[in-house]
C-alpha cells in the first residue's frame, strides 16, 4: 500500500485530484514543505495573529483571543499551503509528528481557529472544508513588520498571557522575594576570545558526545547506581520521538523554549564560531536573529523570563569581558545588566518574581575557598552570594528554581557531577543523583515532579530522575541528545541534536624557527576517531573510534594505515586518552562494565583484557610509575571530588601508599620521574615526585579553565599546552614558558577538540583530536505521555 506521504505516479493524481494537485496537499510532507515565516505578525483576512503571544484581534471581538500552541501550528501549515486543500493526515503529520493523535485534536484546532476568525463553516471566509479531504485557508494572507501593528489595540503586544501570569503569581506567593545587595567588586569576563567562548561552549559538548556515537546501534548499558537518597536502576524505556526543527549547516545550540512552549530561543554560529540568538516557532520554519551582535561579538545562552516578556542572554566582546544582557521578545534594544561574576558564566534562571537571575560560575575566585552560586539583581546589576552549606572546593553550576519556586536543583562539581537540591531560601543541600558524570544541561517537568537531564558517563543521552523515589529512568533516542530545556506551562521539551565528528591529527613540529609545522590525518576513516596516544617508541598509536559501529578501543601501527584494528572485547569510556606502559607492551584503559566505570590493562599484542582490583570505586584515569608494583589512580573522593592515589599493587588488596587532593588529571614523565597534574577547582598545573611528594607549581596560569584541564600533555623536557588564541585556535607552549612568549601555530583554521593531546617522546609530533564536522540542530518533543508533564499552573479553558 502506498504510504499517504509519498509521491503518487501522475496518472494517480489525476484520479484522485480532479483540480489538480497543485490545489490539493493530501501528499503534503511537513518536513520537504517548510513554509517561511517572515516576521512574528501575520495579517490574515482582517483579523492580527501576533504569533509570540498566540494572540489575534480582528473585527468581531473587542479583546484579543488567545489560541493554542497546537491551533497555531494548525494555521502556520494552512499559511504555508495558502490556496491549497491540506489533507487532515498531512495536519495530523505537520503538527502531532511521530504520536499517534486523534482526528478529535485537529477537529478542536480547526473549532478553534474558526471561533478566533469569528468564521461561518457553511460560509467561510477563512477556513473552508473539504468533505473527505481536508481544509483550506481561503483569506488573504499578508505578513507585516515586527513592529506594532496599527490592527493591535495598546498594550495587549507585550501583555503576557494568562497562564504566565498565573505561573508568574503563582511562583512569587511561594517563593521568597530574590533582592541582591551589592558586593564589591564584580568579576571580569574570561581571558579568551569571544571565539573561544562560542566554540569551547560548542566542543565542550562534542568532545565526548560524538565518542559514544554506538549508542545511535542501541548498545546501551544499564547502572544501579547507589545513591544518599536512593536512586533506582535503570529501566527499560520505550525510545524518545522527536523531530528537528532546525537543519542549517553548523551549530543550533543551547536551545530554551519560552514559558508556552510557542517559541524557542537558541544560539546559532556561523563559521567561525560566532553566535548569534535566533527565535522561531516549534516547527521546521526558519527562524528570525533576536539579537545583532557587533563584528567581534558572540552571543549565548538564551533564558526567557518567567512572564514570557524578556529574555536574557550573555555577550562575549572582543576584548574577552562576559556581559549579562536583557531583550525584549519582540526585540529591540538590548541592555547590558552586569559583568560575569570573575570572568565566565554557566547555565542560569530567572528568579521566579522575574527580578535577577541565579548562577554558578566554574571557576571558582582565587580569594574564595568555593564556587557558590550568585544572584544578579537586575535593578542595581550586582551580584550577591547565596547563603547555604558549602564545601571548601566545591563548584556549584547550572541552577534552576522548581516550578513552585520552592527549591533550588543545581550541579555540583565540573567532571564528576552529580544533582542536589536545598530549598530557595539557602541552607544544607540534598544530594538527587549519584551518576558522577558529565551532566550537559537539565530542567523540570512542568508540575516539578521529575527531572530530565542528559548525562555523558558510563551512557550518555537523556535520562528521567523521578524526585519521589529516585528512579533514574533512560530516554533512549536514534541520535545524541543534550541540553534538555523544558516549557514552563507546556509539556513539551527542545534540546541539541549532536552529529559532530572528529578526526586524528599528527602535527610534525618543526626543528628550526624557520621550519614549517607539517598536518597530516592518521587512519582516515568516516566515523569518529579521537584521544589518541603514542607508544613510547614512537611506532604504535592507541585511540578511541566508532568506526566498528559501536565505540571500541582501537592500536595500529603509524607507518601501515590499513593495521588498525579493535580491542574487541572492551567498552571504554572516552574521557582520557590510554597510558601506555613504558616498554609499549601494555595499555591502561577505563572501560564499562556491568554499568560501572572499570580500569583495565591491555595486552596490546594479544588484546586480552585484565580487570584491576581497584580498592577506589569508579576509576577515572590512572598512570604507571617509574615501579612496576606502583600505579596511580584518580577516582571518587566523596561529592564528585576527585583524588589521585599512589598504590602498592603488589599486595592484595592494594595498599594505599599516598594521595593528592582535587587532582582532575595526572602524568607520568618517565624521563624527569616525576608526575604532572592539573585541577578543576583553579587555573595551573603542578609537578611531584612519584611518591607524590614534594608539590610544586608548575604553570600558574595554564590550564586557564576547568574546561582545559586536559589539554596537555608530558615531553622529555617537561609538560606542554594546547593554547588558545584569536589568531591561532590550535598552539602549542610549554608549561612555565616566560610571560610574553607566544605559542607554536599547529593550525589557524580548525578548531581542537577539548581532550588531551598525545606529544611523541622524540618531540618531533603532537596528535591531536580535530574537529571534522561540527554540526548540531534543535530537536522537539512532545511529553503529554509522560505522567508528569503537566503544568503546576494550569492554562484556562480556550
Amino acid at each position: 500500500m502506498q504510504s499517504l506521504s509519498s509521491p503518487l505516479p501522475h496518472r494517480a493524481q489525476q484520479v484522485l485530484f480532479p483540480t489538480g494537485p497543485e490545489h490539493y496537499s493530501h501528499m503534503l510532507n511537513p518536513r520537504a514543505y517548510p513554509f517561511h515565516q517572515e516576521s512574528d505578525r501575520l495579517k490574515v483576512g482582517d483579523c492580527i495573529v501576533d504569533i509570540p503571544s498566540r494572540e489575534m484581534v480582528g473585527p468581531a471581538h473587542a479583546e484579543p483571543s488567545r489560541i493554542t500552541v497546537k491551533a497555531l501550528h494548525v494555521l502556520l501549515a494552512l499559511v504555508g499551503q495558502h490556496g491549497k486543500v491540506v489533507s487532515r493526515e498531512a495536519l495530523l503529520e505537520w503538527v502531532w509528528p511521530d504520536t499517534l493523535p486523534t482526528d478529535d485534536v485537529l477537529t478542536q484546532a480547526i473549532g478553534q481557529l474558526r471561533k478566533a476568525f469569528a468564521d461561518d463553516r457553511e460560509s467561510p471566509r477563512y477556513l473552508e472544508t473539504i468533505s473527505k479531504g481536508g481544509y483550506r485557508l481561503i483569506a488573504p494572507v499578508e505578513w507585516l513588520p515586527d513592529e506594532a501593528s496599527p490592527g493591535l489595540a495598546a498594550g495587549t503586544a507585550t501583555a503576557p498571557p494568562a497562564t504566565l501570569e498565573a505561573d508568574a503569581e503563582a511562583s512569587a506567593s511561594a517563593a521568597p522575594a530574590a533582592a541582591a545587595v551589592p558586593v564589591a567588586g564584580s568579576g571580569r569576563a574570561p581571558a579568551a576570545g569571544a571565539r573561544r567562548m562560542a566554540w569551547g561552549a560548542a566542543l565542550a559538548i562534542a568532545s565526548l558526545v560524538a565518542a559514544f556515537a554506538f549508542w545511535r546501534m542501541g548498545a546501551v548499558t544499564t547502572a544501579a547506581p547507589v545513591a544518599p537518597v536512593p536512586t533506582a536502576a535503570l529501566a527499560p524505556a520505550n525510545r524518545l520521538a522527536f523531530v528537528t526543527i532546525t537543519s542549517k549547516p553548523g551549530r543550533e545550540a543551547n536551545p530554551n523554549l519560552s514559558p508556552d512552549g510557542a517559541m524557542v530561543a537558541y544560539e546559532q554560529m556561523d563559521a567561525k564560531g560566532y553566535g548569534v540568538i535566533m527565535l522561531q516557532a516549534t516547527l521546521h520554519v526558519p527562524g528570525r536573529p533576536l539579537t545583532q551582535p557587533p563584528v567581534g561579538y558572540s552571543d549565548s545562552m538564551p533564558v526567557w523570563s518567567h512572564d514570557g516578556r524578556r529574555l536574557a542572554f550573555v555577550r562575549y566582546n572582543p576584548d574577552s569581558r562576559c556581559e549579562v544582557m536583557v531583550i525584549a521578545a519582540s526585540g529591540g534594544d538590548e541592555r547590558k545588566i552586569a559583568d560575569c561574576f570573575s570572568g565566565s558564566a554557566s547555565t542560569y534562571d530567572w528568579t521566579p518574581d522575574d527580578s535577577g537571575l541565579l548562577m554558578g560560575v566554574t571557576t571558582k575566585p582565587a580569594s574564595e575557598k568555593s564556587s557558590p552560586l550568585r544572584l544578579l539583581d537586575l535593578a542595581s546589576g550586582q551580584w550577591r552570594t547565596l547563603d547555604y552549606a558549602i564545601a571548601e572546593g566545591d563548584i556549584d553550576i547550572d541552577p534552576r528554581y522548581s516550578p513552585d519556586g520552592r527549591w533550588i536543583v543545581f550541579r555540583r562539581s565540573i567532571s564528576l557531577s552529580d544533582l542536589w537540591k536545598m530549598p530557595a531560601a539557602g541552607g544544607k543541600p540534598q544530594r538527587l543523583t549519584n551518576v558522577k558524570g558529565d551532566i550537559r544541561g537539565w530542567d523540570f517537568m512542568p508540575d516539578g515532579r521529575a527531572i530530565i537531564f542528559s548525562y555523558i558517563g558510563n551512557e550518555v543521552g537523556l535520562f528521567r530522575y523521578d524526585m519521589a523515589t529516585g528512579k533514574v529512568t533512560p530516554l533512549p533516542a536514534d541520535e545524541i541528545l543534550v541540553s534538555p530545556d523544558i516549557a514552563r506551562a507546556s509539556p513539551s521539551m527542545v534540546f541539541t541534536v549532536d552529529q559532530s565528528t572528529s578526526g586524528i591529527f599528527r602535527y610534525t613540529l618543526p626543528t628550526s624557527p624557520a621550519g614549517k609545522v607539517g598536518k597530516q590525518r592518521v587512519f582516515p576513516s568516516s566515523r569518529s576517531d579521537m584521544l589518541p596516544a603514542v607508544s613510547p617508541d614512537g611506532r604504535l598509536l592507541a585511540f578511541m573510534s566508532d568506526r566498528g559501529s559501536r565505540f571500541e578501543l582501537w592500536v595500529g601501527e603509524l607507518a601501515r594505515p590499513d593495521s588498525a584494528r579493535p580491542i574487541e572485547t572492551l567498552m571504554p569510556v572516552p574521557r582520557h586518552i590510554p597510558v601506555w606502559s613504558e616498554d609499549g607492551t601494555r595499555l591502561l584503559v577505563v572501560g564499562n562494565q556491568t554499568g560501572q566505570q572499570a580500569l583495565y590493562e591491555i595486552e596490546v599484542e594479544s588484546g586480552r583484557m585484565h580487570l584491576l582490583p581497584v580498592p577506589a570505586t569508579s576509576p577515572i584515569y590512572a598512570a604507571y610509575t617509574d615501579r612496576p608494583d606502583r600505579i596511580i589512580v584518580g577516582s571518587d573522593s566523596g561529592n564528585g571530588r576527585l583524588r589521585a592515589v599512589l598504590y602498592d599493587r603488589s599486595q592484595t588488596p592494594w595498599h594505599e601508599l599516598a594521595s593528592l587532593p582535587d587532582v582532575a588529571l595526572l602524568r607520568f614523565n618517565a624521563a624527569t620521574r616525576k608526575v604532572y597534574f592539573s585541577r578543576v577547582i583553579k587555573p595551573g598545573t603542578w609537578q611531584a615526585d612519584t611518591s607524590l611528594q614534594s608539590v610544586q607549581v608548575l604553570d600558574a596560569d595554564r590550564p586557564h579553565s576547568p574546561k582545559e584541564y586536559k589539554r596537555w600533555d608530558v615531553g622529555t623536557d617537561g609538560a606542554y599546552f594546547m593554547e588558545w588564541t584569536e589568531d591561532c585556535p590550535v598552539g602549542w607552549i610549554r608549561m612555565g614558558a616566560p610571560a610574553g612568549q607566544s605559542p607554536l601555530c599547529l593550525d589557524s583554521g580548525t578548531e581542537a577538540w577539548a581532550l588531551g593531546p598525545s606529544l611523541e617522546r622524540s618531540g618531533r609530533s603532537v596528535f591531536i583530536t580535530m574537529d571534522l564536522s561540527n554540526n548540531a540542530d534543535i530537536g522537539w518533543a512532545d511529553l503529554s505521555p509522560d505522567p508528569a508533564a503537566v503544568p503546576i499552573a494550569q492554562s484556562p479553558k480556550q
